[in-house]
């Protein structure tokens, strides 16, 4: 075993490199940890099992659930090794996954969801989760709950497993199987749930048509998402309770949120490509650690939003929407966030940054983003509950708005935001109870005509612009400020 000591040494030249060089330790200090917890860690044993050799049968009509969980069974049984999906289309309920075996599906190779709602089981926590569990604002029943085992059914299911890979070119398709009784009176089971579970790598596969969430996590530790395909359904990863998990090289053309969940500790998501008709990046409950890195956003959504109904509305809402305790209470902080090298083009909101009650946010660095054709509102950041946001900073940032000549706008009177992205009395940036904030060389522009100001600022302290360009017109003032101290300007336009 080979111990690698860093000495680090730095000097810092006032907060805006302090803070870069704290969010830079905390990201290689994330892959250091995630390196050490694999360390040591062999693969599983060579042998395969094919689960045709179990009697599975891949035409498309015969129900192979104990074909498929057997093959694992003695995978399992005998230290581990790769269960073989082959080419064909393999209809199946749950499935069960276990520590050292690597389920692989070959190019051709179709894990299809049975349409029989009562082939599927409940994920069944063997510890306390309650506080993973939410309820949205207008949904008080015990949807989103652990509590509800018609809410946890799954096709694929792991629960306290570790050293497991699916890997292959092949497909799990969800189906959409409709529960009439379901989230919604529609949802059927979640494509994949794993929980309670360590050292996890999903590689390369497609998940197609999930009928709730193409993958759901809780209590999860050390996890590799890379190279993969999420199409259709509703919510693409969500995991509630994540620890050391990297979502790399994966695309998504989700109905709902792409990525979702929180109490989240050192999560990375980079180079991913993202199309939904929701959001894009929503963050639900606290996270401490986390990395969004060359990204791109792109709408309008390629599958409908299902939840719309009639609508099959395909907007995409924010690109990056953190908002701890939006689904319900979940006290803890946004901290430690770093977002950079942004793409993004046809979306209502790039960012929207919302505190909810027992929240606060601190040390949050967005830099290197470009945005265009933008709908709804360029940024937001804003808290009304009582927590505060400190230490943010918006840097080589570029924006593009579809401007809206409507006078009226002007008189929106702002309130606490409902989910999603909202018209504001600003088209620019609206900041409210925000502590420290500095914009530097942002490009703040509207196509065609607008009626309203650039900034809509309350109960701000300590702002500082810096070679800030906005567009404004001789008849506006550029700036609605309340409850504000003096801002800093240098070299602004």
């Amino acid at each position: 075993m080979v111990i690698i000591l860093l000495v680090l040494n730095y000097k810092s030249n006032g907060n805006l490199e302090l803070m870069q060089h704290k969010v830079r330790i905390k990201y290689f200090i994330t892959l250091i940890l995630i390196g050490i917890s694999f360390y040591g860690y062999s693969s599983p044993s060579s042998i395969t099992y094919d689960i045709q050799k179990f009697g599975a049968r891949g035409n498309g009509k015969a129900i192979n659930t104990s074909c498929i969980n057997a093959a694992i069974e003695a995978c399992e049984k005998h230290g581990g090794g790769t269960v073989i999906v082959p080419p064909g289309v393999f209809v199946s309920g749950t499935i069960f996954l276990k520590s050292n075996v690597n389920l692989h599906l070959e190019k051709g190779a179709v894990i299809k969801g049975t349409t029989d709602i009562n082939a599927y089981q409940s994920y069944v926590p063997t510890k306390n989760l309650d506080k993973f569990n939410s309820t949205s604002n207008d949904n008080k029943s015990n949807v989103n709950s652990t509590s509800d085992k018609n809410w946890i059914k799954t096709l694929v299911l792991g629960v306290g497993i570790e050293n497991v890979t699916i890997s292959g070119e092949g497909i799990i398709d969800g189906d959409h199987v409709y529960n009439p009784i379901g989230e919604e009176n529609m949802r059927g089971p979640h494509t994949m749930i794993i929980a309670e579970s360590r050292n996890i790598t999903l590689s390369n596969f497609t998940i197609n048509r999930a009928a709730n969430y193409a993958f759901l996590g809780y209590d999860i530790e050390n996890f590799v998402f890379q190279n993969m395909t999420i199409n259709e359904g509703w919510d693409g990863i969500h995991i509630r309770g994540g620890e050391n998990i990297i979502i790399r090289n994966c695309e998504f053309y989700t109905g709902d949120d792409a990525i979702a969940g929180g109490f989240w500790e050192n999560m990375t998501i980079t180079n991913c490509y993202i199309n939904s008709s929701c959001d894009g990046i929503r963050v639900i409950m606290p996270v401490n650690g986390m990395k969004i890195s060359h990204c791109q956003f792109f709408g309008p959504g390629k599958y409908p939003h299902l939840t719309s109904g009639v609508r099959k509305r395909t907007n995409t809402l924010s690109a990056v929407l953190l908002q701890p305790g939006g689904w319900g209470g979940a006290p803890g902080d946004l901290k430690n966030i770093h977002i950079h090298n942004l793409e993004m083009d046809n979306l209502d909101n790039p960012f929207m940054f919302v505190l909810n009650e027992g929240n606060n946010g601190n040390d949050i660095l967005v830099e290197k983003v470009k945005a265009t054709r933008i709908n709804t509102a360029a940024l937001s950041v804003e808290s009304w509950k009582g927590g505060v946001f400190e230490n943010m900073i918006f840097r080589d940032i570029t924006i593009q708005y579809v401007g809206k000549k409507d006078p009226q706008l002007k008189k929106i009177l702002v309130g606490e935001p409902p989910s999603n992205a909202r018209l504001l009395p600003c088209w620019g940036f609206l900041i409210r109870n925000v502590q420290n904030i500095t914009l530097e060389n942002v490009n703040l522009q509207y196509t065609g005509e607008e009626s309203r100001s650039a900034f809509y600022f309350n109960n701000v302290y300590n702002t500082t612009f810096k070679n800030v360009v906005y567009k404004t017109d001789s008849d506006k003032e550029p700036f609605i400020l309340i409850n504000t101290g003096k801002i800093k300007i240098l070299n602004t336009k």
